[in-house]
């Protein structure tokens, strides 16, 4: 019995360092395509366009959460625990899906509507907004097939599809830019890629996975599974608002121009965040594993990843502080440079965003949604009380603050809880904080010093070089890695072990 367990806990170390590896590069791959697609994108149509292309995308997005209701992360869940029930569970939560995505379209355009009644928006908005439907709805069907293969962790086939995916998405809109083709087309060059990526999953299944997707309306376990959804819905929909209600009051309280200065230091952060994400997906089945069975490797491994995800986060923050102008400047032109500075706010936050991904997944693994889903809750409240104080007076800047307030409010949330369950090492994550902290610092002030020596546009891609290799030598003279942790990564660069 023990053997097996053991043989069991090592073939689940392997497979998610083999995952974790897989999702970091395809979700690399999409961020840099859709950072670059996205540069073209603002640079061709303009802030104007920009804020309503935007918001289109962003007001859709908001429902995709109520179609889903917290319905992947189960299936996952209850998969990673035992896969016999993967088959069953994925024809009945097909079927409730379609009651899901039913009402969630009628809610969709009544708000809109509402939205409209209230501050009118212009025609080419809507039609964007209601273009944009069917790309929310090929993608909560997505999400739910690929669910199946994060439970069974072969995430090889959802790695390939993302990346089929955004380079669909890229070559569709670059016609689109260079044809100069109505704002609209560049929605369908999204629907498209939508499109495919729902097909490939769905062939997945069937052939794959040899699985069933033919709905199975058992109407005694949707109770069951909107119980069971209902924490990860919720605390998706707050996630979910929290990331997108900053964009549509302050379409509503100030105007389009300002947000698509917004989205461009928006845009610049989120396209960070594929590593926390990969992180995450690649990490949730395994602690989901060990909270059932080896619970004392929870907090070896979100010690870990907290870690590491410091070593990242940190010398990003010091080094777009200091060159934000050349970022904005360079990669969007003179158009956007009122982004520069919201940029900066932006990432003042990103330690915090990319700390709360192991944090909000341990508390889900472990069975504390609940508490997960109070906690973004009470940081989507903050946020939207920040948002209607700040932006009639500050615009996108008050916003930005507002996002950064949020960020920290949910971290300082969810630490605690966290402890109580793994009790991981303060004294350890504090000493690694304060050890990463002075070797960016040093790269930031490096940065700054050389800086104005260098030119406008070429300068940039040097700095960058410059603050990598800084950076490297201040984490070795601050002796920030430890042997043991140096040997760590050394396995998960094998695909050896992932703890």
């Amino acid at each position: 019995m023990v053997e097996a367990l053991n043989l069991r806990l090592d073939t689940m170390q392997q497979s998610l360092a083999k995952n974790t590896t897989l999702l970091t590069a395809a979700f690399a791959f999409q961020k840099i395509l859709s950072f670059f697609y996205f540069t073209a994108i603002a640079r061709s149509i303009g802030e104007e366009n920009l804020g309503k292309y935007g918001f289109a995308l962003t007001f859709t997005s908001i429902f995709v959460i109520f179609m889903d209701f917290g319905l992947g992360p189960i299936l996952t869940r209850e998969g990673a625990k035992d896969e016999r029930t993967l088959g069953e569970n994925l024809r009945r939560i097909v079927a409730l899906k379609l009651f899901l995505t039913f009402f969630s379209l009628i809610a969709l355009v009544l708000t809109l509507w509402i939205y409209h009644e209230i501050k009118p928006v212009p025609v080419d908005t809507r039609l964007l907004t209601y273009l944009a439907i069917g790309i929310i709805i090929f993608d909560t069907f997505t999400f739910t097939f690929f669910s199946i293969f994060r439970a069974r962790q072969r995430l090889q086939y959802e790695a390939l599809g993302i990346m089929i995916y955004q380079a669909l998405i890229v070559t569709a809109g670059l016609f689109v830019i260079y044809s100069h083709l109505p704002l609209y087309a560049l929605i369908l060059a999204i629907l498209l890629g939508s499109m495919f990526q729902f097909t490939y999953s769905l062939l997945l299944v069937k052939w794959k996975a040899k699985l069933s997707v033919w709905p199975h309306f058992d109407f005694g376990t949707f109770k069951k599974f909107i119980f069971l959804g209902a924490p990860f819905a919720l605390a998706g929909i707050f996630f979910k608002l929290n990331g997108s209600i900053d964009t549509v009051m302050l379409h509503g309280l100030a105007g389009e121009r300002y947000v698509g200065w917004y989205l461009v230091a928006l845009k610049l952060t989120t396209a960070l965040t594929v590593l926390p994400g990969a992180f995450a997906t690649g990490f949730f089945p395994a602690m989901s594993h060990y909270y059932q069975h080896a619970r004392e490797k929870m907090a070896t491994l979100f010690e870990h990843s907290m870690f590491y995800l410091m070593v990242i986060s940190l010398p990003i923050t010091f080094g777009v502080l200091v060159i934000a102008d050349r970022i904005i400047l360079t990669v969007y032109g003179p158009a956007f440079e009122a982004s520069i500075q919201a940029l900066q706010i932006f990432i003042s936050s990103l330690l915090f965003v990319f700390l709360n991904y192991p944090v909000g997944n341990l508390l889900n693994a472990a069975d504390k949604q609940m508490r997960n889903t109070v906690h973004m809750g009470i940081a989507l409240f903050v946020n939207i009380i920040l948002n209607i104080m700040l932006i009639p007076k500050y615009t996108y800047i008050g916003a930005s603050f507002a996002a950064l307030a949020t960020h920290i409010v949910l971290i300082l949330l969810g630490l605690p809880v966290v402890y109580r369950i793994v009790r991981f090492r303060v004294r350890y994550l504090i000493d690694k904080l304060l050890r990463v902290f002075t070797a960016a610092s040093i790269m930031g002030v490096c940065l700054f010093v050389i800086e104005p020596y260098f030119s406008f546009s070429f300068g940039l891609i040097f700095l960058i070089f410059v603050g990598a290799f800084v950076y490297a030598i201040a984490l070795f003279l601050v002796r920030a890695f430890s042997f043991d942790e140096l040997r760590f990564l050394y396995s998960i660069a094998l695909r050896k072990k992932a703890v």
